[in-house]
């Protein structure tokens, strides 16, 4: 059994409107300007603001899900809530894949960095009978600033979304 991790924000990602969530070049936020490379900011707001979007589970998933999120901030002191909400449609013309409502949702608070862009990973776990291989999976991935746990005076800035997984 091995465990693969894929990146799930993919081109069908879109963000909020509101400009509270947007692409933008790290070096905006980075002192070196070496690494200039996209990353998604989630503005310190209070508001819960974030993207939506969609991946199929692979072919050879067969449990033990998570999601990973690697991210970093300038700030060095706070929080950051983070909420996904997800539904995995699946069969053949079996399923809509236009439901209101959520499968699972779930949420992780993770403290700033240690130092400004140290990288971070919070990981949250999913149920995995939700899953099935080639299901599509709609999810929405929010910033939660409504929550008082977000607690953190800057932007998030997010490098990565993954879906992990274990196979046979």
């Amino acid at each position: 059994m091995a465990t693969h991790r894929i990146p799930i924000i993919e081109w069908s990602a879109v963000p909020d409107t509101g400009g509270q969530v947007w692409a933008g070049a790290y070096d905006e936020f980075g002192t070196n300007d070496v690494w200039d490379r996209l990353v998604l900011v989630f503005a310190d707001t209070a508001t819960r603001k974030g993207l939506r979007g969609g991946f199929a589970i692979p072919k050879n998933y067969v449990g033990s899900p998570a999601l990973k999120i690697v991210w970093t901030a300038t700030a060095i002191t706070g929080n950051v809530v983070w909420d996904y909400d997800y539904r995995a449609v699946g069969g053949n013309d079996a399923e809509s894949l236009d439901q209101a409502g959520t499968q699972e949702s779930v949420t992780v608070t993770d403290a700033a960095p240690a130092a400004a862009h140290n990288r971070l990973e919070a990981s949250v776990a999913l149920t995995a009978a939700n899953f099935a291989v080639d299901d599509e999976v709609e999810f929405e991935f929010f910033r939660d600033g409504v929550d008082a746990a977000d607690t953190m005076a800057a932007s998030a800035l997010l490098f990565g979304l993954y879906f992990e997984y274990s196979d046979a």
